[in-house]
């Protein structure tokens, strides 16, 4: 099928016409063709029909059009509430062709090819688009612009034409564009410049006196510049030398897209474009490549000069660059610096020239060249020429390429067959070659006759340096081409650039950097402007500074010095750390200080919120800097880490840098660095569920902290080896312990350990049924935390242990209100386990939907944390309140989860989880499946002590017992389910209990 839009509306299919009836389907199907590829809403549809005036029956009356028109074109209209569309490919349309073509114009390599796509995109059009149909609004939002569309093409066209030199078909081309937009400068210019070329001369002053009575006439002024250049060019006479010095354009040129449009952009307003990046980006391959495309625009020729701003030699300086462009255009040079300086200027600003400056090493090489007229100008450059902001240049600056454009090159260097065949391989070669160009075309050359793609990647993987080199061309080197920009740094900012090669991995601000140079922020941040100019970094972010890959192995084998000493840098974010951790976790204590450890130089944080926001953006650097530092330090960094542990490190992370600077520290015979890898890594195993290698471990971190003598550690220690203990299911002991932890901290001053271990103790408490206890205990840790003006991070996790407590009392209202302030104090609801909590109190409060919600929120956040246990216990939550979800997944959701509890120690969770499991399996009226649960709910909680959930197991196997007619067994049940409750303190779970009981 043919839809053709530009002239009258027509569909055509197999070569027969297919008539759409009236004008108003005829408007409805041009606008869906105009709008190919989005959908037209109705609103749209009714405007562009009547405008302002349309009917009441106007939604009814477009829907009919768009229902003949379906039966006319066999369905291919598609609708959905944003409008309507027309479902056919693009070759169908005519007006997708001409774009398509238009396209395919502008990035041929060579003008014929463009002339020749050109010709077929403008031979479509028959007439005005949509022509006779639609209102003012159609003229406005869909003839203009297709119109105008047409006429640029016609100009472009005609340019290329000309550069052809097929000059006499010129101006019959654009007569009508002359006629329909008489004002317009270009079509006239082309037009002269054809017709002067032509040797018409007469025929080109005549149009130019013609347009100018015409604008004298009708706007009162006179040509523009480029008009009045071109008609004293022709006066005189002078048939200009048309230079054609543009560098052959790369082969297979791949990207770019949007960095190509924004230097052709700028060419077309006038201003300088300055391509920039860092060595090997391609700068010079697509400034050649936008200046083949953009030819035809500058018919005066295209000049090309390499300034060797990073080549061998020194770079060229403006005087002798001039004689070449005078030379170029057919200009004898004379003898003064200022006449040739002079004749260059006045010379192109009567001509339309492109001028490519290739590798300008900086502004003032730049600035004098710079011609003025309707010339246009791309430079290219390792540095940013910010002096060119004050002759209107604008830079466009080149990143490495995508992953997908790196395989596009390496496939057209060696062959699409070789890249298909091991994609994998091919990614990791680029990936080698930090999707670089030069790198990718070094690789792609040496390639060239090898079959064996990874053998080759081995060498890689062995010498980068050695490997990215064409053997034979001394230029052809990755290396060759970062030396050059590193040999143009002044010294200072070489010191610098040497310094990140020594912590790799990092990304820096002038914080960090200030401490690697030795100086001061303000000094680092001009350096890094400076590095930054030359792109050796790159602003990633506002204020944070990295290394491309390549640049900083560069840095790091090529340029450090035996001076370079990043102990500063590292001395800087141990202290940072340790600055951020009380704010960040404050019951979590470190080993203090001693003259053994680097001087104090630490970031000053306001509060919690900055602390967050610095650890937040070093997180990655904090790591890399322990990868290369060792013995005293290392380990001191990865102390602080304990303090980082739920939310910004995973622990198991944690635990292998543990592992690390244990045995550091025992190589050097280092108790206190023994003692801090032991209690880190006991509670990175703690966390990670492993409550018995976590008590080795907090017995060695104790016996270790009394040896050196700090008892706080030890008594530390102590707390979490009891914490360990009761997690393992022994509550009873669990609980006594605590109490003797308690009276410990009690001897010493009021502190923040003390309170941590109030809150311990309050979770044991509550998990053993004694709830009235654990909410003492727990709000006396809240009490405590105030008195000591500690910040408020603890009140979001204090806050949901309150909450669970009141819950297990029944006080359903306070226990929501808890979690609510619980979620407000976490900035945002990001506590899985505060969520799953608020979405059961919500459930029992008959909040269904509240409650899912809830369940679901806790499910995600869950999720994005990576802890297992936050996630079963949000998956077990949103099975047993969400009553969407149908009942046997619920069941197979519960089930999974009691699944992976068997292979960790979470006694109460897996108790928990098998109560739950019996109350959705009896909702869903399996009463045997319903009772298996709750009797091994039931046996769980007897044997750790867990009152609470043994009345809950107890209940509901009263409940399955009633509902398989077992009334003896099922009150027996009920009433020791009521006893259990009533002697702790549970309220809601008594009533509910007893409530079988007067169903009895």
């Amino acid at each position: 099928m043919d839809i053709r839009v530009l002239g009258p509306v027509e569909v055509h299919d197999n070569g027969a016409e297919i008539p759409i009836v009236g004008a108003q389907q005829q408007c409805v199907l041009g606008l869906l063709a105009a709008c190919h590829g989005a959908y037209v809403p109705v609103d749209r549809l009714i405007e562009a029909l009547w405008e302002e005036d349309p009917p009441k029956t106007a939604k009814t009356i477009v829907q009919l059009k768009v229902s003949q028109l379906r039966k006319t074109l066999g369905g291919r209209i598609a609708s959905t509430t944003a409008g309507y569309s027309l479902a056919v490919p693009d070759d169908e349309i005519d007006v997708r062709r001409f774009r398509r073509l238009a396209a395919e114009g502008r990035a041929a390599t060579r003008p014929e090819q463009a002339a020749a796509a050109w010709e077929r995109a403008l031979s479509l059009w028959r007439g005005q688009p949509l022509q006779g149909v639609g209102t003012t609004w159609v003229d406005q939002r869909v003839r203009g612009p297709l119109t105008g569309e047409r006429w640029d093409l016609v100009e472009e066209y005609a340019a290329a034409l000309i550069e052809l030199g097929r000059h006499r078909e010129v101006p019959a081309l654009l007569q009508e564009l002359r006629d329909e937009e008489p004002l317009r400068e270009t079509p006239h210019a082309l037009a002269m410049t054809a017709l002067w070329h032509d040797g018409r001369t007469a025929e080109a002053l005549e149009l130019f006196h013609g347009v100018q009575r015409l604008l004298a006439g009708e706007l009162g002024v006179d040509p523009g510049p480029r008009l009045r250049d071109l008609h004293q060019r022709i006066v005189v006479g002078h048939r200009p030398v048309v230079p054609r010095q543009l560098p052959r354009d790369v082969a297979g040129f791949v990207g770019r897209q949007a960095e190509t449009e924004r230097v052709r952009e700028l060419l077309r307003e006038g201003r300088v474009a300055v391509v920039t990046g860092a060595a090997g980006i391609g700068k010079s391959a697509l400034a050649a490549h936008v200046g083949h495309r953009v030819a035809a625009e500058f018919p005066d020729g295209q000049l090309h000069v390499d300034l060797n701003g990073y080549g061998q030699g020194e770079p060229l300086p403006p005087e002798r660059v001039l004689t070449r462009l005078l030379g170029a255009l057919g200009v004898p040079a004379p003898n003064s610096i200022a006449e040739q300086l002079d004749l260059y200027r006045s010379t192109l600003a009567t001509r339309r020239v492109l001028l490519l400056l290739d590798n300008a090493a900086d502004a003032e090489q730049v600035r004098p060249l710079l011609p003025g007229g309707s010339c246009g100008v791309i430079v290219t450059s390792r540095d940013t020429l910010r002096g060119l902001i004050l002759q209107g240049a604008q830079s466009v600056r080149l990143a490495t390429l995508t992953p997908t454009e790196a395989s596009d090159l390496l496939a057209d260097l060696v062959g699409k067959d070789v890249v298909h065949t091991d994609p994998e391989a091919v990614a990791e070669l680029a990936e080698l070659c930090g999707h670089l160009p030069l790198a990718l075309a070094i690789a792609g050359a040496n390639l060239i006759g090898r079959a064996d793609l990874r053998e080759y990647i081995k060498e890689l993987h062995a010498d980068r340096w050695s490997t990215l080199a064409v053997e034979g061309d001394a230029q052809a080197t990755v290396a060759t081409a970062f030396a050059s920009s590193y040999a143009g740094l002044p010294d200072d900012a070489r010191m610098l650039f040497r310094r990140f090669g020594l912590v790799p991995g990092c990304d820096f601000t002038a914080h960090s950097a200030a401490r690697l140079a030795g100086t001061d922020p303000a000094t680092a941040t001009r350096l890094l402007t400076r590095l930054a100019s030359a792109h050796l970094v790159e602003e990633h972010t506002p204020g944070r500074y990295r290394l491309h890959d390549l640049v900083a192995l560069y840095a790091r084998e090529h340029c450090t010095a035996g001076d370079d000493d990043p102990a500063k840098l590292h001395a800087y974010y141990l202290h940072t750390a340790r600055a951020a951790a009380p704010l960040l976790a404050p019951s979590i204590e470190l080993l203090p200080l001693t003259p053994e450890d680097p001087p104090y130089d630490a970031e000053e944080f306001a509060d919690a919120g900055a602390a967050t926001a610095w650890l937040d953006a070093e997180q990655h650097n904090l790591l890399a800097v322990m990868d290369h530092a060792s013995g005293r330090m290392l380990w001191r960094l990865i102390e602080t880490l304990r303090a980082f542990m739920y939310g910004t490190y995973q622990p198991d992370v944690i635990a292998a840098l543990a592992r690390k600077g244990l045995a550091a520290a025992e190589r050097d015979g280092d108790l206190a660095g023994q003692a801090s890898m032991h209690h880190t890594q006991a509670n990175t195993r703690f966390v990670l569920n492993e409550p018995r290698a976590a008590l080795r471990h907090y017995e060695l971190a104790a016996e270790l902290y009394e040896r050196i003598g700090w008892g706080t550690g030890t008594l530390l220690a102590l707390t979490n080896f009891v914490v360990a203990t009761s997690s393992l299911g022994d509550f009873h002991e669990g609980a006594a312990r605590h109490e003797r932890i308690v009276r410990l901290w009690e001897a010493l001053e009021p502190s923040t350990k003390l309170a941590a271990t109030l809150e311990n103790h309050a979770i044991v408490l509550l998990w053993s049924g004694r709830a009235r206890e654990a909410l003492e205990q727990q709000l006396r840790a809240n009490r405590m935390r105030e008195s000591l003006g500690e910040p408020p991070a603890w009140r979001a996790r204090a806050c949901s242990i309150v909450g669970d407590i009141r819950l297990a009392m029944g006080d359903l209202d306070a226990a929501a209100e808890a979690f609510e302030e619980g979620l407000k104090s976490a900035h945002g609801g990001q506590l899985p386990g505060t969520l799953s909590s608020a979405a059961m109190a919500y459930h029992l409060k008959g909040e269904d939907a509240r409650a899912a919600d809830l369940a679901r929120r806790a499910v995600q956040t869950a999720r994005a944390s990576g802890l297992r246990s936050e996630y079963d216990e949000a998956r077990s939550t949103l099975a047993l309140v969400d009553d969407s979800i149908e009942i046997g997944v619920r069941i197979s959701m519960l089930k999974e989860v009691i699944a992976s509890y068997r292979y960790r120690t979470y006694p109460y969770l897996d108790a928990r989880a098998r109560v739950w499991l019996a109350e959705v399996c009896l909702r869903g009226g399996r009463h045997a499946e319903a009772a298996e649960a709750a009797e091994q709910a039931l046996d769980a909680a007897t044997r750790h002590g867990l009152r609470r959930l043994e009345g809950l197991a107890l209940t509901l196997l009263a409940r399955a017992d009633l509902l398989d007619g077992r009334p003896d067994a099922a009150r027996e049940h009920a009433r020791r389910a009521a006893e259990v409750h009533g002697e702790w303190g549970h309220r809601l779970d008594e009533a509910a209990a007893r409530a079988v009981l007067d169903e009895l």
